[in-house]
C-alpha cells in the first residue's frame, strides 16, 4: 500500500512538471492535419518501415506479427504462432526478405529470417526478450535480453550472425551508428561509444528506450530517450570526442519517453503510458509542446519517414498508424503563403479525376508538380515548366507514367517552385 501511494505520488510530480513545460510554450504551430492508414491496423504498432517489398510492420502480442503491404489496398499478416507477436523488423530490399524478432518472453522468442517469395519463416536463432534488429551501415544487429541474460549479434550481410562478446549477459536496448560509422549501444542503462573495436562506456543511470542521431545542418547530435515512468525520466544529448563520452545534456523533462524522431529545427519524442506525442526544442531546457491531442493515442512506439521526404511523418501508436501532415512552423507559413495560394484538388476523393489548383504570384516561376504513391515513389509529372503568374490547375486521371490505371489509396501531389515546396494528399476511391 506504501509503495503503491509513493508510485502514485511520483507520478502527479511528473507530470505538474510536464504541465509546467507546456504552459511556457509558444513557439510551436498547431499541428493540422492527422490521418489514420490502413484501417486494418487498429492495434499496437511497435516498428515500421518504409522498403521496396511495401510498407512494413511489426505488430506485437497475442495475434501479431510481420505485417506488410504490396498494394495500397491490400494486407499481409504472417506469424510464428498465434501468440507470438513482432517487436522489430527489417527489409534487406537486395535479398527480398526480411528480418524479425519475434517474442517477448516466449520458449519461441528469437530472430527469424522471412522469405517474400515463399512467405516462409526461417529461425536464426532463439534469444529471449528481443528489443530490435536493425541495418547500420556497418551491417544488421540484433539486440536482446532482461536482467543477466542478454546480449548482441551482428552480420555483416546477413547470412552469418555472430554474437559480439562484449555484450554478453547485457540487456542491450538499442543502436546506432553516425555519419562517421562510430557506433552508439544502450545496454543495462548505460550508453556505450565504440572506440577501435573496444567499447566506453557512461553511466545514464536510467533505461534508455532509444538512441536518436540526428541530422543537423554541419554536424550530427546523439540524443537518449529514457526512463520508466519515474521521477527523473528525459531527453538527453550525448556529448563525445575522441571515442568517449564526456558527458550528457539534459534537453528536458518528459514522462515515459519511448521514441525521438525530428521535424525541422525540433525533436519528435512519442511517450508511452497515456502521455502522448511532443515537439521538443532541442537545446537545454528548450519549450516543450504536445502536438496530435486528439488521436487520443495511450502510446507512440515507432516513427517512420512520409513519403515523398517532407518534413511530415508516419507514427506506430497503440492504436494503429497515422500521419501528421502540413505541419508547418511558424515562420515557415508566412513563406508559403508568399510562395502558393489555394493549393486543392477537387473533388477529394476522387474517382476517376481530380483538378489539382494552384496560384502562381511571382512574375514567373519554374514550378513542378508530381504525384507520388504512399511508399514516396514518383508516379507522374504532371507539371514542370516556366509559369507565369496567375491560376493554374491541371487534372489528374488516376494514370501513372506509363499510363497504366493506379490501385485505389492514398496519393500525395507535391507542388515546387524556387522558394518552396508543399505537399497535400488525395484519396483516390474505385
Amino acid at each position: 500500500m506504501l509503495l503503491n501511494n509513493y508510485l502514485s505520488k511520483k507520478r502527479i510530480i511528473c507530470f505538474i512538471i510536464l504541465i509546467l513545460c507546456l504552459f511556457h510554450s509558444v513557439l510551436f504551430s498547431q499541428i493540422r492535419d492527422w490521418e489514420q492508414l490502413f484501417q486494418e491496423i487498429d492495434r499496437p504498432v511497435a516498428d515500421m518501415k518504409s522498403s521496396s517489398i511495401g510498407l512494413l510492420f511489426a505488430l506485437p502480442g497475442n495475434g501479431g506479427g510481420l505485417a506488410y503491404f504490396t498494394e495500397q489496398d491490400s494486407l499481409n499478416i504472417y506469424s510464428i504462432a498465434t501468440n507470438l507477436g513482432a517487436v522489430s523488423i527489417v527489409p534487406d530490399d537486395e535479398n527480398n526478405r526480411i528480418f524479425c524478432a519475434f517474442g517477448c518472453g516466449s520458449y519461441s522468442d528469437g530472430l527469424y529470417e522471412f522469405d517474400v517469395a515463399t512467405q516462409e519463416f526461417e529461425l536464426i536463432d532463439l534469444y529471449f526478450f528481443p528489443h530490435f534488429v536493425k541495418k547500420l551501415s556497418s551491417g544488421f544487429y540484433y539486440g536482446y535480453g532482461y536482467n543477466m541474460d542478454g546480449g548482441l549479434l551482428h552480420s555483416a550481410n546477413g547470412e552469418e550472425w555472430t554474437v559480439i562478446d562484449f555484450f554478453n549477459n547485457k540487456d542491450v536496448t538499442d543502436i546506432e551508428e553516425n555519419g562517421d560509422g562510430i557506433i552508439f549501444v544502450a545496454a543495462d542503462n548505460d550508453i556505450y561509444i565504440e572506440n577501435d573495436g573496444s567499447f566506453n562506456s557512461f553511466s545514464v543511470g536510467l533505461i534508455i528506450n532509444d538512441i536518436y542521431v540526428r541530422n543537423y545542418p554541419n554536424n550530427e547530435e546523439v540524443y537518449l530517450a529514457c526512463g520508466d515512468g519515474g521521477y527523473v525520466n528525459m531527453i538527453y544529448r550525448v556529448e563525445y570526442e575522441n571515442g568517449e563520452i564526456t558527458g550528457l545534456t539534459s534537453i528536458n523533462m518528459l514522462y515515459y519517453p519511448n521514441r525521438i524522431y525530428e521535424y525541422e529545427d525540433y525533436l519528435v519524442v512519442g511517450c508511452k503510458d497515456g502521455v502522448g506525442l511532443y515537439l521538443v526544442e532541442p537545446e537545454e531546457n528548450g519549450q516543450v509542446q504536445e502536438i496530435g491531442e486528439e488521436l487520443g493515442i495511450d502510446g507512440a512506439y515507432c516513427f517512420e519517414l512520409a513519403p515523398i521526404n517532407t518534413p511530415n511523418f508516419m507514427v506506430g501508436t497503440d492504436v494503429g498508424v497515422f500521419l501528421g501532415t502540413n505541419l508547418t512552423s511558424i515562420d515557415d507559413q508566412q513563406l508559403e503563403t508568399d510562395s502558393f495560394i489555394d493549393l486543392n484538388n477537387y473533388p477529394n476523393p476522387f474517382n476517376p479525376t481530380t483538378t489539382i489548383s494552384f496560384s502562381v504570384t511571382q512574375t514567373s516561376s519554374f514550378v513542378t508538380l508530381s504525384v507520388y504513391n504512399i511508399k514516396g515513389q514518383k508516379i507522374k509529372t504532371l507539371i514542370s515548366d516556366q509559369l507565369s503568374a496567375g491560376q493554374h490547375s491541371v487534372v489528374w486521371d488516376g494514370r501513372d507514367s506509363n499510363n497504366k490505371q493506379v490501385s485505389s489509396g492514398i496519393y500525395f501531389y507535391k507542388f515546387s517552385n524556387e522558394k518552396k515546396s508543399l505537399h497535400k494528399k488525395m484519396l483516390l476511391m474505385k
